[in-house]
């Protein structure tokens, strides 16, 4: 018997079977490519962590890695109370974040573990949304730790002490600056004094004194001093009494008042400040310290000036690290303070 024979394939049944084969191939790509990522997802998502299970009760190790109620994990409130609603018992995730999922799942549900009404649904998640929200804008909110604790009062010490330390540095610069400054005023003052051609008469001295600038007349006079003799005054009262204008009149009356009255004026400092550390160097150097007090208060020459004077000398001679010699003054001082009132 003839061999059956089978019709030879055509062209157009060669691709058919060709593009069956490929969608077959496809097709088995996918499912084996859905299976893996099943797989990965049910790995990524596997309780690392088991414990025995109560009634009704799952524990599961939750990992939110990203941000909490999902991120990049899948996971939400929603999504957990329905899988509860499903299984028909309640599921507790443990892990970072876990806490708030499971309080935020569980009241989706009623009391019987069904999915609450939808608007109360909603309620719930946009409630847990701003709680979300907050707690992310948070200064201290680091759920996975990554920084540690700061000891506030450590912390703000040593920002106070930077802030001290600079608020020191600037004050030493603007010090620096204001006594170059000074420095700078003073050179050019005292030139401008060394530049001034010096008097040798009553006239020229005269003229002298037109010519200074008011704030510098007490230092003028203090240094012209010996010029401003009785015969100056003479002088000068004379040239003023015939004087016929009356505006240059003025002018010589108001320079006799100023220098007559500042010359007695530095006269008597003068005396003030000489006379007690006479009386102090003969104190000091007398050989009986105690008969020298009495002779003195005889002769009235304990007064406050000296006083002063010795209160002076103790302090510098504290502050130069001479303690001694600060002690022995101050037995000197303590036995007039008993003559001397005020002292």
């Amino acid at each position: 018997r003839a061999a059956r024979r089978h019709p030879p394939e055509t062209s157009s049944m060669a691709s058919v079977t060709s593009t069956r084969a490929l969608s077959a191939s496809r097709a088995a790509s996918l499912r084996g490519a859905s299976h893996l990522k099943s797989n990965a997802r049910a790995a990524a998502f596997a309780p690392r962590r088991r414990r025995p299970n109560h009634a009704g009760k799952a524990l599961a190790y939750f990992d939110d890695s990203s941000d909490f109620g999902g991120g990049g994990s899948g996971v939400d409130p929603e999504s957990l109370a329905i899988l509860q609603q499903r299984l028909g018992q309640r599921i507790d995730l443990e892990g970072e974040g876990a806490e708030r999922l499971n309080k935020t799942a569980g009241l989706l549900l009623d009391a019987s573990g069904r999915a609450i009404d939808k608007d109360e649904r909603r309620k719930v998640l946009k409630a847990d949304e701003a709680g979300q929200a907050q707690q992310a804008l948070e200064i201290s909110y680091d759920p996975e730790g990554l920084f540690p604790e700061v000891d506030e009062t450590s912390a703000s010490m040593l920002i106070d002490k930077k802030m001290k330390a600079k608020e020191i540095e600037l004050q030493k610069k603007e010090e620096e600056e204001l006594r170059k400054e000074y420095e700078a005023a003073r050179a050019e003052l005292e030139a401008a004094r060394e530049a001034r051609t010096q008097p040798t008469t009553h006239d020229e001295l005269v003229t002298y004194f037109f010519s200074t600038e008011f704030n510098e007349m007490e230092y003028e006079i203090v240094k012209q001093r010996p010029l401003l003799t009785d015969d100056f005054f003479a002088y000068l009262a004379a040239r003023r009494d015939g004087e016929s204008d009356e505006e240059e009149k003025g002018k010589l009356e108001a320079l006799f008042t100023v220098t007559s009255n500042f010359v007695g004026f530095v006269d008597q400092t003068t005396r003030a400040m000489l006379s007690p550390l006479e009386r102090m160097k003969k104190l000091l150097g007398a050989k009986d310290k105690k008969a020298m007090i009495l002779e003195m208060v005889d002769n009235d020459e304990l007064d406050l000036n000296l006083m002063a004077l010795l209160k002076t000398n103790i302090n510098t001679a504290r502050q130069a690290g001479q303690e001694d010699t600060a002690v022995f003054m101050e037995k000197i001082y303590a036995a007039c303070a008993k003559f001397v009132d005020g002292a």
